[in-house]
């Protein structure tokens, strides 16, 4: 998802309203189709192994009974090797970590990253939103559009926390990487895109993803692997928040490049910004900066690699950080009480 602070919303809300309405429309139909939609089989390619981009998110299960206990996200450090400079004899070395991430986790997750962001020359993040944007500390996401309305909504489904609220922006060597609202809406008229070709674009993607996700639950033996979750469980289960967790942990997970955004908002809220993103990265560099981190939603990541890897770069390293704590608590009393209930309803059906 797109971080956008709350004034830079409402101008870009006023202009393209439309647009997020899209973005709210095709996140929900993403959450709610079926698991089976979003595990299509890979296909073959003669490209080396080493060409594929590294995974940013994934689950971690145990190993006896195979549920799920956590979901993380990766760092992935990339470096490159610069030839010595005149009069001196080792080469420099120059190294980016791409640090995937999810808007909404646990507060563990947030005072990890906090600790992580201390060791770059420059910490370089995403917000959309003036030259030199910082949210202020605890600011939170409004909800007066569809993006912020949805992370705040999974926030409080999934009791988590949000990264506006725990992340701390006013470190020096933080340094904003993104887009301002004006800046996005220059890009897509140069494309020649309106308000209107966007939305058309976004419905189009949402048919395409319901269509592949019809295609695979005719598929022969196709099973739904998401656990069933419904009014009543978030209500009366205790464990309903993590419950909800797992699924969209799942999705999350097997979701393909661009974060499963389809085209049309895959160019407007990922390559777009991995543009402005690469020139901060460059100018960075070229002040002699030879520590940056790229902190960017994990959706941005595949793009980012194949930048990365275009101007010399090379993943080294992963690191695992948790952002979400998957495991169940022991069976409460309401257990029961929510079995008779699911019994009944489908009685009533």
């Amino acid at each position: 998802m797109t971080l956008i602070p709350p004034r830079s919303r409402r101008r870009l809300l006023g202009t393209n309203y439309r647009i997020w309405t899209g973005l709210a429309c095709l996140a929900v139909a993403l959450w709610s189709v079926p698991l089976s939609a979003q595990q299509a089989k890979k296909p073959t390619s003669k490209k080396k192994a080493t060409a594929k981009a590294p995974t940013f998110i994934r689950i971690v299960r145990d190993e006896k009974t195979g549920e799920p206990l956590r979901m993380e996200t990766a760092t992935v450090r990339y470096v490159k090797r610069f030839r010595a400079a005149a009069g001196k004899k080792r080469r420099q070395t120059a190294v980016v970590d791409l640090i995937g991430a999810v808007h909404v986790g646990e507060r563990s997750y947030y005072t990890s990253l906090n600790k992580q962001f201390e060791q770059y020359d420059a910490l370089l993040y995403e917000l959309v939103g003036p030259k030199g944007a910082r949210p202020a500390k605890g600011a939170g996401a409004a909800s007066n559009n569809p993006a912020g309305f949805l992370q705040n909504a999974m926030k409080t489904t999934l009791a988590l926390d949000h990264q506006l609220e725990l992340i701390d922006y006013s470190k020096k060597n933080f340094v904003h990487a993104d887009l301002s609202p004006a800046e996005m809406a220059k890009a897509m008229e140069k494309r020649g895109d309106t308000a209107l070709t966007i939305t058309l674009g976004v419905l189009a993607d949402m048919i395409r993803q319901q269509n592949i996700a019809a295609a695979k639950a005719n598929q022969k033996g196709a099973k739904a692997q998401a656990e069933e979750v419904d009014l009543l469980t978030l209500l009366l289960d205790p464990n309903g928040p993590v419950k909800m967790k797992r699924m969209m942990a799942e999705q999350m997970a097997n979701l393909g490049p661009g974060g499963g955004v389809g085209k049309t908002l895959d160019q407007l809220l990922v390559q777009d910004r991995n543009v402005a993103a690469m020139k901060v990265v460059r100018e960075q560099l070229g002040q002699g900066k030879k520590r940056l981190g790229l902190f960017y939603g994990a959706a941005h990541m595949p793009d980012f690699h194949r930048r990365m890897t275009a101007i010399g770069f090379r993943p080294k390293t992963t690191t695992w950080t948790m952002a979400w704590n998957l495991q169940i608590k022991k069976p409460s009393q309401s257990d029961d009480l929510i079995q008779l209930l699911r019994l009944l309803q489908r009685l009533s059906q």
